[in-house]
């Protein structure tokens, strides 16, 4: 499959890469097109001025320092608010949607999969961050271009890869080492890189983590340790004409991770309760393997381009312990078979053609069994969802990026989505045999249309109008799982359906650095959860139904302003607010509710100094928090996880540092949390750390 777009590549002439949409512009008006690229957000590279979307890009040095995990290193950011049901769980929220409604990519492939459920769970934490290069948000919907679940945003992981240059055979060894207090917590990467000049390059690496029980303000949080091991390897092979082939694989262990707040070693904030449970841990492991080809710089419809092939398998097990010695286990393997194939064309009259294709082939089991003590008492028919099953998905996009004149780019786009869904054994959730099959497919046409307008050098005004569309998985229409609710297989459920609008500017003028922006957001159709009133082992029931009509909208901002001999002064924040149709039950009654678990407005303002050579640096912030008293009527029977009557604000101030202490040798000290604030974030089933030294020192030799 590969083999006919290897040809092409290898035999293409040589050609200057295509020009950006900047430069159809006067030279009054095009940005000056700065080194920084933005991937994610068209699939190919481009500077982030001539990009119609709010994106962020996160650096290898800002994942290496403060935050521990992939989603944390999201914390604060404008328009992310990060609940952390339990120390291994953190879940983004982006646009006041997580879980399944947003999307989390690998090197470009999907880490969602058709057994992820809607509210936070704990799959983003499967990710090293150490293996990753730089983090790119793009926030909104981008359905387009990455289909079902990029609904609140899209976050892609840029892998790093082996350095190459020189002549010959050169190999380099790595290691890197994160300790912190507040968790009693280290973390240790060693890795190896060989290269052959810059025809090929290999990099594999083995990062363990150890992670104590966790201090917040309050004192220490029993039951909130675990461990991690992950490991990776890469291989990069070079040809002429700026072709090149990749092939890597990547694992995750994750062992015992808990979920404390269910537990009775949850320790209470502001009133919350204390769970019944004696045990809730979760074992994670998934294996990811792809293989790239990619090219660049070529003529006509197919100037640049990748065709991927990937495999992904995620296995999952929960254990736990209940009083009168009651155990269960349930759990479920996934495989996912991928084929993306993306292309871009060079700058005509009629613009820039981007277009592709992706298909993934899942399949699915599940178990579930019952103990009393060392007893078996029972084999359910399925475990989180239904077993034997099988989802798959097909989809064709195109877009173009049309120039208007000399100061307007436009970009429309349309994606044709089928989704198909079997389960062969899905537990009736009424009355009749007691296994059931659940048999759904559904297609959509989703499209979208943004622009820019190039206001003056290095200044640009966008807007854009998108839709979104997600359609039902595995976790809507098959799940029957107790996490912070009990969930009954829903096999009716049908296609959510967001269209939102967005407009903002961005730039760099003198010492000014900006980026704002302000989206509604209509909801449709939005799958929800409804509060029965009724207990089923403690946990209370809820139903699931399509009647999530409402509406989000919010503001954003990030700004920064350069002061003299290094020194800069930033700040960064965001607004939203957002109500849905939610049912109260029994007496199936409709009203319109805050939107579970609302970001509460937040905002981080700081100075940072910088040496000339770049050698040394240092910041002091702020980050400050409002109350959260908004609560959808699911939020309030979640009494383990916010307090009654909403969640507190907070302000926490912290100050960080480092040096490059020789060219192979890079040391950080990070003291988060200095007043040593008990905090929670909304919705998190554990309270934040409390004060916190977090050191870290990455060696090449």
């Amino acid at each position: 499959m590969l083999l006919p777009f290897a040809l092409l590549a290898l035999q293409a002439p040589q050609n200057p890469a295509a020009p950006s949409q900047g430069q159809n512009l006067t030279q009054e008006q095009k940005p000056v097109q700065v080194e920084e690229t933005i991937v994610t957000a068209s699939a190919f590279a481009d500077a982030p001025l001539d990009l119609p979307v709010s994106v962020d890009s996160l650096s290898k040095l800002w994942l290496r320092t403060r935050a521990r995990t992939v989603a944390e290193s999201l914390a604060q950011r404008p328009g992310v608010m990060v609940q952390k049901t339990g120390p291994g769980q953190s879940s983004p929220y982006l646009r006041g949607f997580t879980g399944f409604h947003t999307q989390l990519l690998m090197d470009g492939i999907p880490v969602n999969h058709a057994a992820m459920r809607s509210g936070p769970n704990q799959y983003w934490s499967t990710l090293d961050s150490l293996v990753v290069e730089r983090l790119e948000l793009v926030r909104g919907p981008t359905s387009v271009l990455y289909g079902s679940d990029a609904i609140g945003g899209t976050v892609n992981a840029i892998a790093r890869r082996a350095a190459i240059g020189g002549d010959g055979v050169a190999a380099e060894f790595g290691s890197f080492t994160r300790l912190s207090s507040a968790d009693n917590a280290w973390t240790e990467r060693l890795e190896a890189a060989v290269h052959n000049g810059s025809e090929w390059g290999l990099l594999g690496g083995v990062t363990v983590s150890r992670y104590g029980n966790l201090s917040a303000g309050s004192g220490e949080l029993p039951n909130t340790g675990y461990s991690q091991t992950n490991a990776d390897l890469r291989f990069d092979r070079y040809f002429a004409n700026d072709v090149e082939w990749t092939i890597a694989a990547q694992t995750v262990r994750q062992k015992d991770v808990p979920r404390t707040h269910k537990t009775i070693f949850a320790v209470p904030f502001n009133g919350t309760s204390v769970g019944s449970e004696l045990r809730r841990d979760l074992d994670q492991t998934r294996d990811l393997y792809y293989s790239r080809l990619k090219w660049a710089g070529h003529k006509g419809l197919l100037n640049d381009g990748e065709v991927t092939l990937s495999l992904q398998r995620h296995d999952e097990d929960r254990d736990r312990l209940r009083s009168g010695d009651r155990r269960d286990l349930q759990g479920f393997e996934l495989f996912d078979y991928g084929l993306t194939a993306r292309f871009q064309s060079e700058a005509t009259e009629t613009g820039t053609w981007s277009w592709g294709a992706e298909v993934h082939h899942q399949v699915a089991d599940s178990y579930r069994r019952d103990y009393v003590g060392n007893t078996l008492t029972n084999t359910a028919v399925q475990g989180a969802i239904g077993d034997n099953s099988t989802y798959n998905s097909a989809a064709l996009y195109v877009q173009d990026e049309i120039a208007v004149g000399e100061d307007f780019s436009l970009i429309p786009g349309v994606r044709a989505s089928w989704f198909a869904l079997d389960s062969e054994r899905v537990e009736n959730p009424a009355s009749g045999p007691a296994v059931i099959g659940v048999d759904e497919s559904w297609t959509a046409l989703t499209g979208g249309v943004r622009g820019v307008w190039y206001l003056q050098n290095n200044a640009t005004l966008f807007a854009g109008l998108s839709q979104g569309f997600r359609a039902p998985n595995l976790s809507d229409l098959t799940s029957l799982s107790a996490t912070s609710a009990v969930e009954t297989p829903s096999p009716e459920l049908e296609p959510e359906h967001f269209l939102q609008f967005e407009v903002g500017t961005k730039g760099h003028q003198g010492r000014w650095s900006w980026q704002t922006s302000a989206y509604q957001t209509w909801i449709s159709d939005m799958i929800v959860q409804s509060p029965t009133g009724s207990l089923i082992g403690g946990v209370p029931e809820v139903q699931k139904s399509n009647d999530g009509d409402g509406w989000m909208h919010g503001l954003e901002f990030d700004v920064a302003f350069a002061l003299q001999n290094g020194w800069s002064l930033f700040g960064y924040g965001a607004w939203m607010d957002g109500e849905v149709d939610q049912v109260t039950l029994p007496a199936g009654t409709t009203s319109r509710e805050p939107v579970s678990r609302l970001a509460p407005l937040q905002a981080t303002g700081g100075l940072r100094w910088a040496s000339d050579d770049q050698r040394y640096w240092s910041e002091a912030w702020v980050w400050t928090v409002d109350n959260q008293d908004q609560l959808a009527l699911r939020d309030i029977t979640d009494s383990s996880r916010i307090p009654a009557g909403g969640t507190p604000g907070y302000t926490i101030f912290g100050v960080s540092g480092g040096m490059k202490v020789t060219e192979d040798a890079t040391w950080s000290l990070s003291l988060d949390n200095i007043g040593d604030k008990d905090y929670r974030v909304h919705g998190s089933g554990l309270n934040g750390p409390g004060f916190n030294i977090i050191t870290t020192l990455d060696l090449n030799f």
